[in-house]
């Protein structure tokens, strides 16, 4: 007789053999495991997104001054319009970003959502396939926001991007202490 799955000739009766076996029922473990340990979340933080933008603030004031110099004031109201509806825009979006990217940690398993617009992204990685999480260096505004960015490589990720297998959540709160949380749960890596 041989494996439905894989093909393998068997040695016993039966219907798939001792590694598909055991490859079904890790995939099973996966999907039972329902205990989320920790939530981990992007941070929406108005004042951090407009201190963000500090260079649209300064085209505006920079413009309304060449303007004014010329004795236009219309002009002026116009680019202060301009400025309020760009600046509304960009932190709406910052706010579709904070509210769609999350991941939850189990057991098992972390599973990374990203939904933004039309983009809607799913992943699930073992614990045993994570090669590293690390905080990506922070920015000056990130740090005096408090806010860091926790990266997630699994194996065929590619280090310093998002691509593959791994993920990034891009201002967290208390970094630090959210990687050494993670860390608690997952467990060593070098085990791995």
């Amino acid at each position: 007789m041989r494996c439905k799955i894989c093909g393998a000739e068997l040695r016993k009766e039966g219907d798939i053999c001792t590694n598909c076996y055991k490859l079904y029922q890790e995939e099973e473990d996966l999907k039972n495991d329902s205990n989320e340990r920790l939530i981990l979340k992007r941070k929406y933080s108005i004042g951090y997104n407009l201190v963000k933008y500090w260079w649209i603030f300064a085209i505006f004031v920079l413009s309304s001054i060449v303007c004014l110099s010329g004795g236009e004031v219309l002009p002026v109201l116009g680019l202060v319009l301009g400025l309020v509806l760009i600046i509304g825009f960009l932190l709406f979006l910052d706010k579709r970003l904070a509210v769609g990217t999350r991941a939850k940690f189990y057991d098992t398993k972390v599973i990374y959502t990203f939904n933004f617009l039309f983009f809607n992204t799913v992943k699930v990685v073992k614990y045993s396939d994570i090669t590293d999480v690390a905080i990506y260096p922070s920015s000056i505004w990130q740090k005096k926001y408090n806010l860091g960015d926790i990266c997630v490589y699994a194996k065929g990720s590619i280090f310093g991007a998002n691509l593959l297998n791994g993920f990034q959540i891009k201002n967290v709160e208390n970094v630090e202490e959210v990687l050494e949380e993670i860390g608690n749960i997952i467990g060593p890596l070098e085990d791995k």
